[in-house]
């Protein structure tokens, strides 16, 4: 009997659409900060093991981060797939950038995948990533510091904003914590013995904002003071500021970075404070196998008859995974809307119908893409030689 890839991933995801449709909506109800989904990871934890599947959590030390391996009933030899999943929100709006369907399409994908494996007898693990923290601290980093990904062939994820994409370049995304330490004292009686960290910080954004005159056009800066004094009768001796800075690439990142440190520690003296500058994480850009990519967009503008979007913008922590890692982050449009990402518009949206119907798409669309290099040698080579040209670049 000839056996339909496209029907087997059809009818897996399908048949589960319902159930995840459940999960979503709890995770978008529920929003949780990085390190914190412990609902969303037992929701997903739950529902992949009354799957059958085993799963394994605290995965690189990280409480909610886990996996689940399958291994097709054809055996172990053939190709390692990863899939991952989202799953954190973002502080005062929740899920803004739509980690809920990132977590559906994931697992969606992964069910997929394991039911093609078994039912066409292609040999090959599956294996699905719960990956928090992607808005805070890039939990895919420090899995990816671990070895987490280490036996993986490909990597995929998938991720809503407006438009789809098989081809978007991130910008790379550097966070750090800046503090200047001061000297209290009255702000009436005897300023003159005071060193204030206060304007230190103030000078520190100003200057910052100055730089801006002389970055390049895809270059980002942009932060708030955390802490800038407790009462404004007492000269501030501590401040902190909240800083992030993007470039196209990795090698402007470092320039960048040079430049706003100088800017930094030209605040304190300038103020005679002393400073420390943390460097929080940094986001690599993301850079899709153009072979998996133009699949993945063919078929997207088979459904939707307009062509992908481009320069989407952002960061990723999914970035880092495709500097090593032959991988796809496909985009897909969260509604039709044109709805920007990180708004209270977007998370409306997000738990909307037509997200869901639109997540369920991307996922048999990033599914058909893995079966694709399941099942064609030839096309597998082409994937192959194009991650081996750029590496090589």
């Amino acid at each position: 009997m000839i056996i339909s890839v496209d029907d087997v991933i059809f009818g897996a995801i399908d048949e589960a659409s319902a159930d995840l449709r459940k999960l979503s909506m709890a995770i978008h109800d529920n929003p949780e900060l990085a390190l914190k989904e412990d609902k969303a990871c037992h929701l997903l934890v739950h529902y992949l093991e009354s799957r059958g599947y085993t799963v394994q959590r605290n995965v690189a030390g990280l409480s909610t981060a886990f996996e689940s391996t399958h291994v097709s009933s054809a055996g172990a030899h053939g190709l390692h797939i990863g899939f991952c999943s989202e799953y954190d929100a973002l502080p005062g709006i929740g899920h803004g950038c739509g980690h809920n369907l990132i977590a559906i399409s994931g697992v969606a994908m992964f069910l997929a995948t394991t039911r093609v494996m078994d039912r066409c007898r292609i040999p090959g693990t599956a294996k699905l990533y719960g990956t928090p923290a992607e808005e805070a601290i890039g939990g895919k980093i420090t899995m990816l510091d671990h070895g987490a990904f280490d036996d993986r062939d490909l990597l995929m994820m998938l991720h809503p904003t407006a438009g789809y994409s098989g081809a978007w370049h991130s910008q790379c995304c550097l966070s750090m914590r800046i503090e200047y330490f001061g000297k209290a004292s009255h702000a009436a009686m005897a300023p003159w013995d005071g060193i204030n960290a206060g304007t230190a910080a103030n000078i520190a954004m100003l200057s910052m904002g100055a730089l801006r005159e002389q970055l390049k056009p895809d270059w980002r800066t942009h932060g708030i003071i955390t802490n800038g004094g407790e009462a404004a009768n007492v000269i501030p001796e501590y401040s902190s500021i909240e800083y992030t800075i993007r470039t196209a690439w990795a090698s402007e990142l470092q320039v960048l970075r040079e430049r706003t440190l100088r800017v930094f520690e030209a605040a304190a003296l300038a103020t005679g404070c002393t400073h420390k500058v943390t460097e929080e994480f940094a986001y690599l850009d993301n850079q899709d196998n153009p072979v998996l990519g133009r699949l993945y967009e063919e078929i997207m503008e088979s459904e939707y008859h307009s062509p992908p979007e481009r320069d989407v913008g952002g960061s990723t922590d999914f970035g880092n995974l495709s500097q090593r890692f032959i991988s796809l982050h496909g985009m897909f449009d969260l509604a039709g809307t044109r709805v920007p990402n990180h708004t209270v518009e977007f998370t409306k949206e997000a738990r909307s119908v037509e997200a869901h119907r639109r997540a369920i798409f991307a996922a048999k669309t990033g599914a058909r893409v893995v079966a694709r290099c399941l099942v064609d040698e030839d096309f597998w080579k082409q994937v192959k030689k194009a991650h081996e040209e750029r590496q090589q670049s």
